[in-house]
């Protein structure tokens, strides 16, 4: 006797096995897309700090950027100064100093000269100084040359010409005359022309 259902012939019939419903597929797809999805809200919040750091630290470096360089201009604006001040300073001292260096040379050659040598000019143009006189012998001559030579005031003395008193040879005497620079104690200051004028310092306010 045949209890199979219709259709079905003997020998092929096998026992099924229930599979999984379609809501638990959904189910178990829900669940996996959650625990993918789940970091993300975590990686944009630690992105965000990121990019928060970042950008500060961009506007600090910008700010420390700005600082320096308004300090370098500063710095070069106080070196330019310095300068002035220095060149004017330099100008002053030197102004003090012919003050008080003529009258010094004209008393250190009142002392040098020997009493046999009789000095006629002293000319000076600028640091150039120029000697003329009148010796007994031309070892009066050769004497006062040494002895202006001598005088911290005068550098670089040399003797330009020497001549008979006369033109003959009747008398020893002779004219004669030097030629030297005039010496400074304070150092040489820049020309005038390169010397501004110091503003005061009004700081970085204006």
């Amino acid at each position: 006797m045949n209890l199979l259902p219709p259709g079905v012939s003997p020998g092929r019939w096998t026992v099924g096995r229930p599979g999984p419903s379609r809501r638990t597929l959904l189910l178990f797809g829900a669940l996996f897309a959650g625990l993918c999805l789940a970091p993300i809200p975590v990686e944009v919040r630690s992105l965000t700090a990121r990019l928060g750091a970042a950008r500060s630290e961009r506007e600090r470096l910008a700010h420390r950027a700005s600082e320096r360089q308004r300090a370098e201009e500063q710095l070069r604006s106080d070196r330019e100064r310095l300068a002035q001040l220095r060149a004017v300073e330099g100008r002053l001292a030197r102004w003090q100093e012919e003050r008080s260096l003529v009258p010094a040379l004209l008393r250190g050659l009142s002392r040098a000269v020997p009493d046999t040598v009789v000095l006629e000019t002293v000319q000076r143009e600028g640091p150039d100084l120029q000697i003329t006189g009148k010796g007994s012998s031309s070892a009066a001559v050769a004497a006062a040359t040494a002895a202006f030579s001598g005088l911290e005031q005068i550098g670089s003395l040399e003797l330009l010409w020497v001549e008979q008193v006369g033109g003959g040879s009747v008398t020893e005497e002779q004219r004669f005359s030097v030629a030297g620079e005039v010496r400074y104690a304070s150092p040489d200051p820049p020309p005038f022309e390169t010397v501004g004028i110091a503003e005061p310092d009004r700081g970085c306010g204006g």
